[in-house]
């Protein structure tokens, strides 16, 4: 809606000069008040012709506002789309219009605004009135050329970078797969020193090699059938080759005595637990290691060496290799004894539950026996006599 008469003041603000075709007093008194705002203002007569332009609004035009006045508002604009949205405006002059817009300067530039425009009439409602208001917002726009002007150098850089992320991930790729390799070479080079470790510590016969390669099989076989990750249970599988690795400080000829030990020779055998720890490293590679070479001669209850630990005292890794160790031993021949039958050794094993092995484990073993999964594949035996 218009705005409509009222009582307006009667004089301008003092230092403000108004420009203004002879008009009746009202509408100069209502063009004081459009010298009074913060942006452009002008009032337009229903035929086009500009009747009041504030300062503002004749230096955003870059004109002065003495020629402005009388002139008809279309004939500042020179492209026809302009003059039509003017005409249209001017039409239908009750219906209010806000939004961008651009004013032409003297010099043939354009200044980008936000207009607001509003019909007015005077108290007699006799003539009406075209008010309105003009916001620059060149910086706006300048801003906005600018965030367009670096979205595209971004769009640029990014299809850039994008290529170079694909070379980059190509090459990482590449050394990943080469970080991999190396890392599998490590790994072999550190199981063939565990491997010879292992076999210069036992007995030095044809079935030293064989010995460490079956106690790996069936500590890994029972780790995998307790519930252990399949990573979990071939570390175990392969610190349980080092189990005897104390027994290089033991003389041979108590290792290989054939009949019985006094009880200083079982003292020297039995210290090999606790020499195999310190022999082995602190790094965490040989920590599941040092574990079962300390406590894998402790029992379930309690009556082992060296600590005399009994239950959950003893790391779970020791528990698994007292047994792979117990039954290879019962199943192997020794210049002390001959081979056990591998039922007799299971029967002595399993009726030896809660006293030297650990239930849970032998629980583990038994279900092996009965799928035929305990015994190892001959190819594992094979290829361990290359390290005797």
């Amino acid at each position: 809606m218009g705005w409509r008469g009222g009582k307006l003041p009667s004089a301008p603000r003092p230092g403000v000069t108004t420009i203004c075709r002879t008009v009746n007093a009202e509408v100069s008194q209502f063009a004081h008040l459009l010298d009074a705002l913060a942006c452009g203002a002008a009032l337009i007569e229903r035929s086009g012709r500009i009747v009041h332009v504030n300062p503002r609004a004749a230096a955003m035009l870059g004109r002065d506002a003495r020629c402005l006045l009388g002139q008809p508002i279309q004939s500042l604009y020179p492209d026809a789309e302009a003059r039509d949205f003017i005409a249209a405006a001017l039409a239908d002059m009750d219906a209010p219009r806000e939004g961008e817009f651009y004013l032409p300067t003297s010099d043939g530039g354009r200044v980008p605004v936000v207009i607001s425009g509003r019909s007015w009439r005077d108290s007699t409602g006799a003539r009406a009135y075209y008010a309105l208001t003009m916001t620059d917002i060149t910086p706006l726009k300048e801003a906005e050329a600018d965030l367009k002007n670096q979205y595209r150098i971004i769009a640029e850089l990014s299809n850039t970078i994008l290529g170079q992320a694909e070379n980059l991930k190509d090459y990482n790729d590449a050394l990943e797969h080469r970080v991999h390799e190396r890392t599998q070479e490590l790994h072999e080079a550190n199981m063939d020193a565990i491997y010879m470790l292992a076999v210069a510590s036992e007995s030095k016969d044809q079935d030293t090699g064989d010995h460490v390669r079956r106690l790996q099989h069936y500590s890994q076989s029972l780790a995998r059938e307790l519930g252990f990750a399949a990573r979990e249970a071939e570390q175990i599988g392969y610190s349980a080759i080092l189990h005897d690795v104390g027994k290089i400080h033991v003389p041979d000829h108590i290792l290989k005595k054939p009949g019985p030990l006094t009880d200083d020779e079982r003292l020297a055998i039995q210290e090999h637990t606790t020499a195999g720890e310190h022999i082995l490293s602190t790094k965490p590679f040989f920590h599941r290691a040092r574990k079962i070479a300390r406590s894998h001669h402790e029992n379930h209850d309690g009556s082992g060496y060296p600590d005399r630990a009994a239950g959950q005292e003893i790391p779970i890794e020791a528990r698994i290799v007292h047994l792979a160790d117990v039954y290879d031993a019962l199943t192997t021949p020794r210049v002390y004894k001959r081979a056990w039958d591998t039922y007799d050794a299971a029967s002595i094993i399993e009726e030896s539950t809660g006293k030297m092995f650990d239930p849970d484990v032998i629980k583990a073993f038994a279900s092996l026996q009965q799928r035929n999964a305990w015994r190892p594949n001959p190819a594992i035996l094979d290829n361990s006599r290359s390290l005797v």
